[in-house]
């Protein structure tokens, strides 16, 4: 099933699924029609025999979406940590994984940033979290908090900010990268940390913050 918000930027993809998943794993996408190399999204729910994902609106895959049977496979990647009254931080679609824990373990606090409100209005919010919208960021106000457990989903830029102002808490990143096997053979997902070249699909696609190297390039 296909659910799309409401000027057609963002769409819930929903399937039947009959089997488990943690909050920080991700599924590969495809149909029998296309893209030839599967994408990879994070979990946005999992209840009732239904898993959905999260996906915005322009990529390769959306053609395909509403013309062929849909193909998924994982879970993969490693599930993230149970903590004690998390600070939850996203940005954009970086909301699925976070919305997927928060449905599974609760929250301390939310801090969810939009670039619009039509994400903000498609997705579920829950009750006595902020959201906030450009130019604001969710750092600007996750800053203020008194919580040490953070774990942070969104595009890379926002990590790097959340790394500089809160990276002495206990911070956990959500790492985004492109992907083609994620099983780590075609190390095209590859990221830099204190224990050397790690790979988001399989060592990840959840790492401590002080051991991520986000300035450093693959080449």
């Amino acid at each position: 099933m296909l659910k799309r918000s409401a000027n057609g930027s963002y769409i819930l993809l929903e399937l039947p699924y009959g089997g488990q998943a943690l909050p920080g794993q991700f599924f590969t996408i495809t149909t029998s029609l296309g893209p030839y190399i599967p994408r990879p999204f994070s979990v946005y729910d999992l209840k009732d025999g239904r898993i959905s994902f999260l996906i915005k609106s322009g990529g390769e895959i959306e053609k395909f979406l509403d013309s062929a049977p849909v193909i998924i496979d994982g879970p993969f990647g490693n599930p993230l940590p149970e903590l004690k009254d998390p600070l939850l931080i996203s940005g954009g679609v970086g909301y699925a994984p976070i919305h997927f824990y928060i449905s599974k373990y609760g929250l301390g606090e939310l801090v969810a940033g939009f670039s619009d409100e039509e994400l903000f209005d498609f997705v579920d919010i829950p009750d006595h979290s902020v959201s906030v919208f450009d130019p604001v960021t969710p750092v600007d106000v996750a800053e203020f908090s008194t919580l040490q457990n953070v774990i942070a989903c969104g595009p890379v830029e926002m990590l790097k900010i959340v790394k500089k102002i809160l990276g002495q808490r206990s911070l956990y990143l959500i790492m985004e990268e492109k992907m083609a096997c994620a099983r780590g053979m075609c190390e095209g997902c590859a990221i830099m940390t204190s224990y050397g070249v790690k790979f988001v699909c399989k060592d990840g696609p959840t790492f401590k913050a002080l051991e991520v190297d986000l300035e450093w390039t693959y080449l």
